[in-house]
């Protein structure tokens, strides 16, 4: 028995002939489930393909975010070590 109940047609269209095509229990009746199941499963693997590589992606841009905000820390911190030492540089040495 050929395939020709579920080649080229997606699992909605398989779905919509299932009722009528074939009485359950029957080869053809199984042969259309499996179809749309193995249709489900690959809109779940590119749905989840898609979901690895966004998630790459934002690994990415939250370590380059990361870097940005070490430095910013660091050069406030800088800041504030010349700010403290320029106001008891004023304070204390400057009489």
């Amino acid at each position: 028995m050929g395939d020709e109940y579920v080649k080229d047609k997606d699992k909605n269209q398989i779905l919509s002939e299932l009722k009528g095509t074939a009485l359950p229990g029957s080869v053809v009746h199984e042969q259309q489930k499996m179809a749309i199941m193995i249709r489900c499963t690959e809109d779940i693997e590119k749905t989840i393909e898609g979901l690895r590589k966004q998630i790459e992606l934002s690994t990415k841009e939250t370590s380059s975010l990361n870097r940005g905000v070490f430095w910013l820390t660091f050069i406030l911190a800088v800041a504030t070590v010349v700010g403290a030492f320029a106001t008891v540089w004023n304070v204390f040495c400057k009489k």
